[in-house]
């Protein structure tokens, strides 16, 4: 049984609704929460395990019920990611920013852990533009990262930087995405976690740290550029002051939104335009508040180093490892090879002198007295070319090699270095060595549970 909800929050609320709404919205934060996915549309195989679609996002679904993600490969596979329904609304303003200013859009999303946003983004600009995904804390970035390799995207870069340093980055961005740091009411059915932590005072310092973090990275946004905000919160001081604080602070104009009137999406009016509220009991998702916001500042863009003019010789082996190479610069440092697109390099360079990169384009491997040795997110990637053998595995097996433990009943004809796949879809490397295989997945990634 769920703990009751905070007396100051369901007086704040009361003056939202009218009496009859306000109860049958109170009794909707104690439904079970909402279950979705999203699939990686340049993965096939993927299992939705449903047919019912999120309308605001073309590759969004409802599950029936929860299943337990880590027993499934192609989970591991990045074939879908578990993401909140309400927030894939996104997908939704991005065509709206797009039918603006094209597809080649530089994008930040700010606060970007676990990866839900970053993975919707980097399917959207689908090789297009650059996304910077970005998260403050060091153990969440490492999570960020590991969920943006695995979805396979090849024009993102993982950065851990405070949102101040991006303030010295001016009028970089196209789009900024901040789904801020926020009090979480739109989670209170999700648990006793939530509810535990709420009070007035913490809603007070969440406005305060979402304002510190927008006028921290502001700068870094283009004249005319975007910013989608968003919170999972309900009260007002979170989601309306804060776009009315950019209004009068920055200029910032807040775009007019119209969405179809089935979705059940609540238009809530601010400045000449509307932020889009979802309340649990008219929408099929969690609580959750979102606006789309344009610059109006001038900004003069940061410049880039100067090129040290340098070339390098990349050998062609390294180059057939990434499809369409032509379209990709190559780099080694301490003998590990990365490919990047060409038509970002220079961006790439301003970031790594300004940011903590700790993730750029497509880690291809390592050079050493004993040849190369294949990277894993090589064996992710949307742009890998076929230049390792394939062994299929069964859910069971695959299972295992996620688990970190050696393969048995499988062969291969060479000794070297094997691609391993579940339904098709690839799951990582192992190394023939004559006697066994060797498992090559990362120890960091590896299951945990009994399984």
């Amino acid at each position: 049984m769920k703990q009751s909800l905070p007396l100051e929050f369901r007086e704040r609320m009361k003056n939202r609704f009218p009496d009859n709404e306000y109860q049958i919205f109170i009794n909707s934060l104690d439904e079970p929460p909402v279950k979705s996915v999203r699939v990686n549309p340049r993965k096939s195989g993927h299992n939705s395990v449903t047919n019912q679609p999120v309308p605001w996002c073309e590759y969004g679904f409802y599950l029936d019920h929860k299943p337990v993600f880590t027993l499934d490969p192609l989970f591991h596979a990045g074939t879908y990611y578990p993401q909140e329904a309400s927030s894939m609304v996104l997908w939704y303003l991005l065509k709206h920013i797009e039918s603006e200013d094209g597809n080649n859009l530089t994008v930040l999303d700010l606060c970007g852990a676990p990866g839900g946003k970053s993975t919707l983004i980097a399917s959207f600009l689908n090789e297009n533009g650059l996304l910077v995904a970005n998260e403050v804390i060091r153990s969440r970035a490492k999570i960020l990262q590991e969920n943006i390799i695995k979805w396979g995207a090849p024009n993102v870069v993982v950065t851990q930087s405070d949102p101040c340093d991006f303030g010295k980055l001016p009028g970089i961005f196209d789009v900024m995405v901040v789904d801020a740091p926020c009090s979480g009411e739109g989670m209170f059915r999700k648990g006793d976690i939530a509810r535990n932590e709420w009070s007035v005072e913490n809603t007070r310092i969440c406005s305060e740290r979402q304002k510190r973090i927008l006028k921290a990275s502001w700068h870094a946004l283009k004249e005319k550029g975007w910013l989608v905000y968003s919170t999972c919160t309900f009260n007002s001081s979170e989601n309306e002051e804060i776009l009315n604080w950019l209004i009068n602070e920055k200029g910032a104009r807040v775009l007019k939104l119209e969405v179809p009137e089935a979705w059940g999406i609540t238009t809530v009016s601010v400045g000449e335009g509307n932020g889009l509220a979802f309340f649990p009991h008219k929408v099929k998702g969690e609580g959750f508040f979102v606006a789309l916001l344009q610059k109006t500042e001038e900004s003069k863009p940061v410049k880039p180093p100067k090129s040290s003019g340098k070339k390098i010789s990349v050998p062609s082996g390294v180059k057939r490892l990434v499809k369409a190479s032509e379209n990709f610069f190559f780099e080694e440092n301490a003998q590990v090879w990365n490919a990047f697109p060409g038509r970002s390099q220079k961006t790439l360079s301003v970031l790594k002198k300004h940011l903590n990169v700790l993730h750029s384009g497509l880690k291809l491997g390592v050079t050493g007295r004993k040849g190369f040795v294949p990277d894993q997110c090589l064996a992710m990637s949307w742009v890998r070319s076929d230049q390792f053998p394939e062994i299929e595995l069964s859910k069971e097996t695959a299972l295992r090699y996620l688990k970190g433990e050696s393969i048995t009943g499988v062969s291969g004809k060479s000794l070297g270095f094997y691609l391993v796949t579940c339904n098709r879809i690839p799951l990582g490397f192992v190394k023939n060595v004559g006697n066994r295989f060797n498992n090559l997945y990362p120890k960091e990634w590896r299951i945990r549970m009994n399984i």
